[in-house]
């Protein structure tokens, strides 16, 4: 899929002219959901990733809305099934089901989430107040709170809340905000979850240290083991006097009256969240959305479809020709996968000199290089190896863990050095970087300035000198050697540009919103920042001077992948842009 957009050039100071050219967007399959808001006639409103999309009965989609930049935070279906109502980070909307069109949006205030009344009123909980809003004139209504409320839950029916405080949970007639049911609850909770039975008279409460049943008129009811039931696990009511808590593959039947447990645990199909809705139906979400049946919850989903992505968070341009995937790479002009090496729960992967480097669960390394992959020897089984990164031309790869980090060196497939935090005289390690020669590891320790470590002597010393009571995040060095540096001071972002041979910084870039990713060109003219910005998140700075060129892109959702072509005439965002569907930005750079 391409979609065009507007170009942008721009020129600054005494540096060239730079064009980002209209970027070419293309789609994989593979999006997260995790919400779903039921609708008449068997269809579902779902969240994929910064999507909404109303799939019918056979899991087709019906209708889809990409207007969210970040990760749907809430979903919700209006109980007559006319709206649907999401929040993202930024932004929340209600759309009218049946045409598309957008009715009302806003922008949501702290501790923001939604639903709907029984009258069809949307329902925001704001700093702490749960107020209505009626949607034709946008006026709102206190209900309950008082600035005191952490977090609320609201059945499908708009009758029924769930709204939880310092120390207790209410359950709440929403008709006239009556509390019909309470209950103290520990001071370790960590949030809410709740669902309500069928008839909705009941909510299975979870806080994350304990499980409560809530009944209007009734004392609350323990939940037997309840401290283990998860927030992060599934409730489904299988009819009104039992329920299923299901979460990694495993579930448990409890009485919804008693709260006992009932009979053994049982072992289930997939370990997808699990969302119950009217007459029985039954949904699996994840990295996938699945159909279910009560009857049968341990056989595999039927039908089960993958939602296009928002992003991706692996991608190379191999070959010349763009690959970006979720954990692989997927070929964007043809959609078949290239085996790479390591694609078994990939933990990282980096491209540059035209080798792929990859970095799986187990700790083995790979790198792929001219249609052929090595790999490379085991490391160190004392440390959990998370990051990876390269040096300019590809030869050489940092692998780092909080308790270590290694060399590797590509060309002869062998670990050139490893290095324990203790060693290193750090706490722990957060990043790790290969200078350009490989002779030295530039290393981010949990406080202070990164370190330049001189692997043949295992000596450290500062490799650039921050501002005081600064936190970096990120290095990347240009074949030149110019260092980057994103960093934070008082959470306000900025980019240190630092010459060979220097420790202070002669440029400092200062940026509006956070900085996800650091990439320079193949020939280290130019450095591509990515950053959350909500109208313009890729930068490129000239990188002799640090003057900025050209900026663009709303994007769809967050992601860490920037990379450029080997030609550097090309650069890959990991994300699709707003308001349309898509998976990956690559755009044409001419200078």
């Amino acid at each position: 899929m391409r979609t065009l957009l507007l170009s942008l050039a721009l020129t600054l100071g005494g540096a060239s002219a730079l064009t980002l050219s209209k970027p070419a967007v293309y789609t994989v399959p593979g999006a997260d959901s995790h919400l779903a808001a039921f609708l008449p006639g068997g269809q579902v409103a779902v969240d994929a990733d910064n999507a909404v999309m109303i799939l019918d009965q056979n899991l087709k989609t019906v209708r889809a809305w990409y207007g969210l930049q970040g990760a749907v935070q809430a979903l919700s279906a209006s109980p007559d099934g006319t709206r649907v109502a999401a929040l993202g980070r930024d932004r929340w909307v209600v759309w009218d089901a049946r045409t598309g069109q957008e009715v009302r949006s806003g922008t949501p205030e702290y501790d923001t989430t939604l639903a709907f009344a029984a009258d069809g009123a949307l329902l925001m909980l704001n700093d702490g107040t749960l107020t209505r809003m009626d949607l034709q004139s946008g006026q709102t209504t206190d209900i309950l709170g008082d600035g005191e409320a952490y977090d609320v839950r609201v059945s499908a029916d708009g009758t029924l809340a769930a709204v939880i405080y310092e120390d207790r949970v209410d359950l709440v007639a929403l008709a006239d905000a009556q509390v019909i049911a309470s209950s103290e609850i520990s001071d370790e909770w960590d949030g809410l979850e709740a669902t309500f039975s069928p008839d909705a008279q009941a909510a299975v409460i979870r806080t994350g240290s304990e499980t409560l049943i809530l009944r209007g008129g009734a004392e609350a009811t323990e939940v037997e083991g309840g401290e283990d039931l998860s927030l992060d696990g599934s409730v489904v009511f299988l009819n009104d006097a039992q329920f299923l808590y299901a979460e990694y593959g495993e579930g448990q039947l409890f009485d919804a009256q008693t709260g006992e447990a009932i009979g053994e645990t049982l072992e289930l199909d997939g370990f997808d969240t699990l969302v119950g809705g009217p007459g029985g139906q039954v949904l699996s979400l994840g990295g996938s959305v699945g159909r279910l049946t009560l009857d049968a919850l341990d056989a595999p989903a039927r039908p089960q479809v993958k939602l296009p992505s928002g992003n991706t968070w692996t991608g190379a341009f191999i070959g010349g020709v763009p690959h970006a995937g979720l954990g692989e790479f997927i070929n964007l002009k043809t959609g078949k996968g290239l085996n790479v090496g390591n694609r078994d729960r990939l933990y990282a992967a980096e491209t540059q000199g035209g080798q792929v480097w990859t970095l799986n669960g187990s700790g083995a390394v790979n790198v792929y290089r001219a249609g052929k992959i090595v790999k490379l020897p085991a490391l160190s089984s004392k440390v959990d190896f998370e990051t990876l990164h390269t040096s300019p031309d590809g030869r050489y790869a940092a692998l780092s863990g909080y308790e270590g980090l290694a060399l590797l060196d590509g060309q002869t497939a062998k670990i050139v050095a490893q290095f324990t935090a203790a060693q290193l005289k750090v706490e722990d390690i957060h990043d790790a970087l290969p200078t350009t020669d490989g002779k030295a590891v530039l290393v981010i320790p949990h406080e202070g300035n990164p370190l330049r470590l001189d692997v043949k002597t295992g000596k450290t010393q500062a490799a650039v000198k921050l501002p005081a009571d600064a936190s970096s995040d990120e290095l990347q060095q240009s074949r030149g050697g110019t260092l980057a540096v994103a960093y934070s001071v008082d959470d306000a972002p900025f980019v240190a540009l630092v010459k060979p041979g220097a420790t202070t910084a002669f440029k400092t870039l200062k940026f509006t919103a956070d900085v996800r990713a650091l990439r320079f060109s193949p020939d280290g003219k130019l450095l591509a920042v990515l950053t959350n910005d909500a109208k313009n998140a890729l930068h490129v700075f000239d990188t002799a001077s640090g003057t900025l060129l050209a900026r663009a892109g709303q994007f769809s959702l967050r992601t860490n992948l920037l990379t450029w072509s080997d030609t550097g005439t090309q650069l890959m965002v990991g994300a699709g842009q707003v308001g349309q569907p898509g998976s990956v930005s690559v755009y044409d750079v001419k200078r």
